[in-house]
């Protein structure tokens, strides 16, 4: 059940007139459902890939693939399950922003839904991939596949999915350190997870998206903590 929205001064208003936050496009029992169901089947893919031995050459993964198909085309699916949830815990997490600050609440919902088709993409590209493994000249099928991710084509799917997604998380955590509506390491966590997991850095061993699980939960809790009423208005109580 959505709260009825209710007047705030966080928002400037006209003379004489009384002024409601934007709506919020979720609820706040969904919000608590997909941060928690998204990142965690996120999670789950990635820890996937590094048991499978996914990396970034087409050859090597092709191996990879070859001698573990249950367990890689499982990952793809649990990843490709994960994307709306992924979708709705980035419209949560600019929600917690977007009474407060409306532009870039708003731009991070945008953001995050671009994403998601760039994501959706590549999942459907890899499926395609594994569908490949079985073909007799795999040489061929690599050069193909390497060919298709450096075109124009293959560009339109990844960039979406880089600039979406990150910078959904990225405008999110900036408003939420700024507006500090939830606690501050909620916000430091998904940043550190950016600059680990979009920098190219070396993370060993230790996949970097437990930080997006643990900062999600977070999020996920303070939400649930919160009434109707203020997750509509954007209540700084944590």
């Amino acid at each position: 059940m959505t709260a009825h929205p209710v007047p705030t001064t966080d928002v400037p208003a006209a003379p004489g007139a009384a002024v409601v936050p934007p709506p919020a496009v979720i609820g706040r029992r969904t919000a608590v459902a997909a941060l928690v169901v998204g990142a965690t089947l996120n999670f789950a893919e990635a820890i996937i890939g590094r048991i499978v031995g996914q990396g970034a050459d087409v050859a090597d993964n092709f191996d990879a693939w070859a001698d573990r198909p249950t367990l890689a085309v499982t990952g793809l699916v649990v990843g490709t399950i994960a994307v709306p949830f992924l979708l709705l815990g980035l419209v949560a997490m600019a929600q917690l922003v977007r009474p407060r600050m409306p532009r870039l609440g708003t731009s991070a919902m945008v953001l995050a839904l671009v994403g998601t088709f760039g994501f959706l993409g590549i999942h459907a590209v890899s499926l395609i991939d594994v569908v490949a493994i079985d073909q007799p000249d795999r040489a061929a099928m690599v050069s193909l596949i390497e060919d298709a991710q450096s075109s124009a084509i293959g560009l339109l799917i990844v960039l979406p999915f880089m600039l979406g997604m990150a910078g959904s998380v990225l405008l999110s955590s900036i408003g939420l350190l700024r507006t500090r509506v939830v606690h501050p390491w909620i916000p430091v966590t998904f940043l550190l997870f950016l600059v680990l997991d979009f920098g190219g850095f070396p993370v060993g061993p230790v996949d970097p998206h437990w930080l997006f699980l643990a900062a999600s939960i977070g999020l996920a809790v303070t939400v649930a903590r919160r009434t109707d009423r203020q997750w509509w208005t954007g209540d700084a109580t944590r």
